[in-house]
């Protein structure tokens, strides 16, 4: 039975239009020495039964000079030692797979995978094991650069100052840097991957920063700019810069955004703070001179169109300079604080005041102006600054004396008319202080 066995491995082999091939064993032999990789086989006892013959140049020797020898006395103690927890794993049924850096024949370092696969024997037991090594070097090489590479460019998008956040055609976030996420108040990152960055930031149709989203995705732009303002969960107002990109592929189609976001809420709250004061007097919080003019000159335009009136009260404490005089600068200005709080509650909504200098203030009516709207409102202000004012366990007492000046759409000198108010308010003082008195023509 054995011979029979043995005689037909010899035969030749069947192949296409009925030729006859190699046998099996020189077809073993042809696959073994052209394959281009490291093949050998190993016994249970580590001792080596077959190399082909790449295996042997590797070592500089022939495949019989190999054979019989263990994997100690071909490897070394040291080596054996670093593969041996592989060895052990393919010995117990498991068929491994790993990278390693050889010294190859030629003097110079080389990738190569090695694959472990146990060899059964009739009776189904492990009785060694086959190992081949294929060169990968180059493979290797590649994603290791580009591991590198994706780790740097990594490492840049968590170190970089501006917040970045990389999306898909659909504006769900693929990944954000921890700068983002500490920006935005945001969860962990683990909790943000798929969710749309519009619902995160609740940002509303028609917004600056989702209109240039939207040009991105269909593919209008390939890159733009927008400002967006939104409040955090911890209810602080965030402003940002936004600098988007679109990434599409070879037929054109958008695949994903990238947005690099820098936060200039600082930039933000320094020029509102700078409009602030370029329009607000920094004693009372009231529009100043400029402003005031600035904002009767727009009433004045838009009453040209309307043929409404607009009224101007000019305003000045009674008894000031004598509070100033006697109790110090620091109680005149607590003062003026205090009158300056009470003309803007006692003023309607959308009504204009301002501190003129001095303790000399200013009242623009422009909505729905009347004798009737006009007197209401002058004697609640006059009303409001009579009240004592409590400094200190002081009680303080001032008043105000008012001139009104009406102007009609076609007044046109915003100075002519504050001076005309500002006699009829010398005349209210000249009659006795504490009262409201009409400009001529009023």
């Amino acid at each position: 039975m054995m011979q029979e066995e043995s005689e037909l491995t010899q035969q030749p082999c069947a192949v296409p239009g009925g030729q006859s091939g190699p046998s099996k064993d020189r077809l073993l032999d042809i696959v073994t020495r052209s394959a281009g990789a490291t093949m050998a086989v190993v016994d249970r006892g580590l001792t080596m039964i077959y190399v082909n013959d790449e295996y042997a140049r590797w070592f500089g020797t022939v495949p019989d000079r190999l054979v019989g020898q263990s994997l100690v006395q071909v490897y070394g103690e040291e080596d054996c030692r670093r593969f041996m927890p592989f060895v052990e794993r393919v010995l117990r049924g498991e068929r491994v797979q790993y990278q390693r850096l050889l010294r190859t024949p030629y003097g110079f370092d080389e990738w190569r995978t090695i694959c472990l696969t146990p060899w059964y024997g009739e009776q189904g037991a492990i009785e060694g094991f086959m190992t081949t090594a294929l060169d990968v070097h180059e493979l290797q090489v590649t994603m290791d650069a580009l591991r590198a590479a994706n780790q740097r460019l990594s490492s840049h998008m968590e170190n970089s100052p501006l917040a970045v956040l990389e999306m898909d055609h659909g504006l769900r976030l693929l990944h954000c840097s921890q700068r983002a996420v500490q920006l935005m108040g945001w969860p962990p990152v683990a909790g943000l991957k798929g969710r749309a960055l519009p619902g995160l930031l609740a940002l509303q149709e028609g917004c600056e920063l989702l209109e240039a989203l939207h040009r991105l995705q269909s593919g209008a732009e390939s890159q733009n700019r927008a400002e967006a303002s939104f409040f955090r969960e911890d209810g602080a107002e965030v402003h940002c810069e936004w600098f988007n990109s679109a990434l599409t592929d070879a037929e054109g189609r958008v695949v994903s955004v990238m947005a690099l976001v820098q936060d200039v809420s600082a930039k933000i709250q320094i020029a509102r703070q700078q409009h602030y004061l370029a329009h607000h007097d920094s004693l009372t919080g009231l529009y100043n001179r400029r402003a005031f003019q600035s904002r009767l000159e727009a009433a004045l335009q838009q009453a040209r169109g309307t043929g409404e009136a607009v009224a101007v009260l000019f305003i000045d404490l009674d008894g000031f300079k004598r509070v100033n005089d006697t109790l110090g600068h620091r109680t005149g200005d607590e003062v003026l604080r205090v009158m300056a709080q009470r003309i803007a509650g006692a003023v309607r909504g959308g009504d204009t005041a301002a501190r003129l200098g001095g303790d000399e203030f200013l009242v623009m009516l422009e909505r729905g102006v009347t004798r009737e709207v006009i007197d209401t409102v002058g004697h609640g202000l006059l009303q409001a600054l009579r009240r004592p004012v409590a400094l200190d366990g002081l009680e303080v007492t001032v008043g105000a004396s008012m001139g009104v000046a009406v102007v009609r759409p076609r007044d046109s000198d915003i100075g002519a008319l504050i001076s005309r108010a500002d006699q009829a308010m010398y005349a209210a003082k000249r009659a006795g202080k504490g009262r409201l008195h009409y400009a001529e023509g009023g």
